[in-house]
């Protein structure tokens, strides 16, 4: 094996003695905090008044998070600005795939090209969509050959939540300049609980969307399996060469060695083609994709709050983009990019009296192979990624410091130190105060690092990683009665800012190449309320503000959301009915002729007709864009117009 602790520790030692004096002293400062603290601390347990406050307003899956630090805990000692996302908001919502259950989180904004099933990127605060990793069951769902994740081909019926980081988290889980979106699927049943789901959705130009869903647990056996079809021929407003179809499969099966020993395979399959709905009708264009992630987990419990989980894990990511003018039969595109990787994962974690303790290993390698016989295409270019992290949660009366640090080299851009430093403070009872300072990076794409040619487009063997330092500054609070309240700040310093399309002068084969030329700093804030429910309603509302420039011009950045606002209205009774509008709006400061003029409003309501033990049966109906907004940042690639879906669902 190629990876071991001791080179990466010899790695590390090279590369600190060629590193700032102020990073090393962060480095310095970091090890101080866990040294002088390590035997030190109060319970870590959150107070029962603490925990009665919070439930008026959350349920307990949004009140714990994995994320941060690869470790259960609470979210009142995550200094981390994290929103979290349910299953429960999932069906509220009749959201179809991961790109609309974040759709409407603050903070992220989700560029749609086109309806459900249609490619769909995220950004956080403003990041570029490459610089945000997608994460399921551990398995990195990005494609190397973009470092861009397609969160529309991820269906969600299999999911338990979501946990998105704001902002850097590198010294976790390594390249995430703009944060990671952390999906957590569901598990299998147990003796007292086994079921299953049956549902359907049908809509207008033919779209449906069908899931089934099955759960148990036989002797030392728990299983959970998924399958489903997605399907339409468009939607109004859009091109005819807009619609999708996606067929997915998702299976989870755990078997308890022992009393202290469990292993964990999962395995989700999905295979679609999609019209991009490009405008011009002369013009025609398609993809398709597969894709395969598995993972295979030994998770051990050592006695004494402390446990040790090693994973293996694959990926298969395949993309096929073809283009053709129809008038004279002329193939112009017919490329391809498929991604194989290979990888471990191994952690130990320890939870004692006032420290929550995790460290681990991450290994990856594999190859990108990119294809297109029209041009005379065929490079490969290889991946190898390995890491080794810490990091700890200490509690220290009302006080909680997150320290954290990860090593980084990668075949690409070499070593990489990620440290940071997390604190909350329990101001009052039901008042928090978060500070958090994170050092990140973000990978170029493989592709654009190598010696290579792509449609003219040549390769930088030179390319560094782009770097950030980030501060953030959060507050949330109950005081105010029957109203919650979070507010952060935020500030993203990005050096070595990659222009991916530098102009080549010139040059009879090359036109453009990729470069680190800027720095650039994205700031601003974010505001969010949620009331307590009245008469059966809840209100909930939010607002981001992001200033994205270029620091070495003074100029705005282009192409970037500026301001996004937020606002839900939910009714549920807890016997037979719920309902959710949404309103949802992002300022996205085009260059590409984009339109974005007003609020996206959505109507979703459920009526349960039957209900008996753990079987219910509900039917539901959404409206989809009621005003027929627009929210595309392209002329050429359009948003919905307004649209209607209804359907069943069966649960047993």
């Amino acid at each position: 094996m190629e990876y071991t602790f001791r080179k990466a520790m010899a790695r590390e030692k090279h590369y600190i003695g060629r590193l700032s004096p102020s990073l090393i002293s962060s480095v310095r400062f970091l090890f101080l905090i866990i040294s002088t603290v390590l035997f030190s601390g109060s319970a870590f347990a959150v107070s029962e008044a603490e925990k009665n406050f919070l439930y008026m307003y959350f349920t307990e899956a949004e009140l714990t998070v994995v994320s941060a630090t690869k470790s259960l805990k609470s979210i009142t000692r995550v200094a981390e600005n994290i929103s979290v996302v349910t299953k429960e908001d999932i069906e509220l919502m009749n959201a179809h795939t991961v790109a609309e259950a974040l759709q409407k989180v603050n903070g992220v904004q989700i560029e749609m090209i086109g309806g459900p099933g249609a490619f769909a990127y995220p950004y956080i605060q403003g990041s570029e969509f490459r610089h945000v990793a997608v994460f399921m069951d551990g398995v990195l769902i990005n494609m190397f050959s973009d470092n861009v994740a397609d969160i529309a081909m991820l269906p969600v019926q299999h999911i338990e939540k979501i946990e998105i980081i704001k902002g850097p988290a590198s010294s976790v889980w390594g390249s995430s300049l703009g944060g990671v979106i952390n999906i957590i699927t569901k598990s299998g049943g147990s003796k007292e609980k086994s079921g299953g789901a049956l549902s359907g959705a049908y809509g207008e130009q033919g779209f449906y969307d069908l899931r089934t869903e099955v759960y148990g647990k036989k002797e030392k056996t728990k299983y959970y399996f998924y399958a489903g079809r997605l399907d339409g021929d468009g939607f109004r407003g859009l091109p005819d060469n807009s619609g999708n179809s996606l067929n997915d499969l998702y299976m989870k099966v755990s078997h308890d060695l022992t009393s202290s020993s469990e292993v964990v395979l999962t395995t989700f399959y999905n295979r679609g083609e999609r019209g991009e709905g490009y405008p011009v009708r002369d013009y025609l264009d398609n993809k398709k994709i597969e894709n395969l992630f598995t993972s295979l987990s030994l998770n051990i419990s050592l006695g004494k709050g402390t446990n040790l989980s090693i994973s293996g894990k694959s990926a298969m990511r395949d993309w096929k983009y073809n283009a053709e003018t129809i008038s004279l039969a002329s193939r112009t595109s017919d490329y391809h990019s498929k991604d194989n990787d290979y990888g471990f994962s191994a952690k130990i974690t320890s939870n004692q009296e006032g420290h929550a303790l995790v460290a681990g290993v991450d290994y990856d390698t594999g190859v990108v192979h990119t294809y297109d016989p029209i041009i005379d295409l065929n490079r490969n270019s290889k991946i190898r990624k390995r890491a080794v992290y810490v990091n700890d949660t200490i509690a220290l009366g009302k006080f909680s410091v997150t320290p954290g640090l990860r090593y980084d080299n990668e075949k690409l851009i070499g070593d990489f130190i990620s440290p940071s430093l997390g604190l909350t403070y329990d101001l009052y009872e039901k008042t928090l105060l978060r500070a958090y300072a994170a050092r990140g990076f973000s990978s170029p794409p493989s592709p654009w690092g190598t010696d290579n040619i792509v449609y003219g487009y040549k390769g930088n063997p030179e390319l560094k990683p782009e770097k950030v330092w980030s501060y953030q500054l959060g507050f949330e609070t109950g005081v105010l009665k029957y109203l919650w309240l979070k507010t952060s700040a935020f500030r993203h310093e990005i050096r070595d800012a990659i222009n991916e399309s530098k102009e080549i002068v010139d040059d009879p084969v090359y036109t453009s190449t990729a470069v680190n030329e800027g720095k650039t700093r994205r700031q601003g804030f974010e505001a969010e309320i949620k009331t307590l429910p009245f008469y059966h309603l809840t209100l909930s509302a939010g607002a981001t503000y992001i200033q994205n420039k270029n620091r070495i011009t003074g100029e705005t950045i282009r192409n970037s959301p500026k301001y996004t606002y937020d606002a839900g209205l939910k009714y549920d009774d807890e016997k037979s009915w719920k309902a959710l509008l949404t309103g949802h709006y992002v300022w996205w400061n085009s260059m590409r002729a984009g339109k974005y003029d007003s609020f996206l409003v959505d109507f979703n309501i459920i009526k349960r007709f039957y209900k008996k033990a753990n079987r219910e049966s509900e039917v539901f109906a959404t409206v989809h864009n009621i005003f027929d907004a627009a929210q595309q940042t392209s002329v050429y690639y359009r948003y919905p117009d307004r649209w209607m879906e209804a359907g069943i669902r069966f649960k047993f």
